[in-house]
């Protein structure tokens, strides 16, 4: 196991509704159709199987919480990314270049707003066949704790959360990470901890 790498911590804001996109705490599922679109965001390509605010428990007995997105007309288990961050498992793309000079150079239309800040598109993978789950980081939005960017207890709670995912009923048990900036650097505080065979 790598040596602790010691981070400040410090509680954030409660969420609040309408804020980066916070919704209202609750698990729920949905399937978004095929053609879905909201605020001028990309139609969806086909069918998406929505859950949403999905709990996991971490070795400590915190629960972090997710949104998963996964094909919806399969019942053959299917590789999950995971997209790591403390920004919030709402808040997209789409949210963030409105504030960005010139949005990036990213054109209107491209995102399906189903995206994390930085993460891997649902639109884009789904219909790849591969699930994508947004992570709400220990300590944002609802997930239990205090954030710690980087560092020993992110890299054990995403460790965790891979594990939890790969044994879910939908998973066939091969779990990736993706993204970019926070999302790329914490990979390999994650990666660090698997096990050797």
């Amino acid at each position: 196991m790598p040596s602790p790498v010691p981070v400040a911590t410090r509680p954030i804001d409660k969420p609040s509704v309408g804020r980066n996109n916070y919704q209202p705490f609750g698990f729920r599922e949905e399937v978004l159709p095929a053609g879905w679109s909201q605020n001028g965001s990309r139609p969806l390509p086909c069918d998406i199987h929505a859950s949403h605010d999905v709990g996991v428990k971490v070795r400590d007995g915190s629960t972090l919480y997710c949104d998963i997105y996964r094909p919806a007309n399969t019942t053959k288990p299917v590789p999950a990314i995971l997209a790591w961050s403390p920004f919030g498992k709402k808040f997209n793309g789409i949210s963030m270049l409105k504030f960005l000079p010139w949005g990036l150079g990213i054109p209107s239309g491209v995102l399906s707003g189903l995206e994390k800040f930085e993460g891997p598109d649902p639109a884009d993978f789904v219909p790849r066949g591969f699930a994508i789950i947004n992570v709400d980081a220990r300590g944002s939005g609802d997930s239990e704790g205090t954030v710690g960017i980087m560092g020993t207890q992110e890299a054990e709670d995403g460790y965790d959360v891979i594990e939890a995912v790969a044994k879910m009923p939908w998973c066939n048990g091969s779990v990736g990470l993706a993204g970019n900036s926070h999302l790329a650097i914490v990979q390999w505080f994650i990666a660090a901890l698997r096990r050797l065979l």
